[in-house]
């Protein structure tokens, strides 16, 4: 007594249909995001994330990932829906380059130009945003003052 051929075809497409599911993996939270700029939505005002210089994101707890057009999007989606972050990215102001947000030292001022102007630039060095805070007589902060909802001199938009 043998299988019938469509009943083995339906048992090695569940058989592919596992194996493909199984290769997939899980999402590494710890690399960095892979924004499709041009194309992707930012989460907070759901303009298209095209400057990649001024793009962050955060990847949820879950393996999520939220992507914002502009850091200050970003201080105030999580503000406002106070989500279990695994971690916080953001680009270098000088270099581009990505980093942990926490380890950043920002610079917030009406005169900086971002896409949606909140005026926040980050740097990995505490020298490069000194220069900045200097040329601008801005402040500088740490990753979780920025957080912090009493903070009322961030440029507008924020609090």
């Amino acid at each position: 007594m043998g299988i019938s051929k469509r009943t083995g075809i339906s048992i090695l497409l569940i058989i592919g249909s596992l194996l493909v599911i199984a290769c997939q993996g899980e999402v590494d939270i710890e690399a960095t995001p892979e924004i499709a700029y041009g194309e992707v939505i930012c989460e907070q005002c759901g303009m298209i994330v095209s400057e990649e210089a001024q793009a962050a994101a955060y990847r949820l707890a879950d393996g999520g990932l939220r992507i914002f057009d502009d850091l200050g999007d970003m201080v105030l989606y999580h503000r406002l829906n106070g989500e279990d972050v695994h971690i916080f990215w953001v680009h270098d102001f000088q270099t581009g380059e990505w980093m942990h947000a926490p380890d950043a030292f920002f610079v917030a001022t009406d005169d900086l130009v971002t896409p949606m102007g909140h005026g926040i630039a980050a740097f990995t060095y505490k020298a490069g945003a000194e220069h900045l805070a200097q040329e601008h007589g801005a402040p500088i902060y740490r990753w979780n003052e920025l957080l912090e909802d009493s903070l009322a001199d961030l440029p507008r938009h924020i609090d």
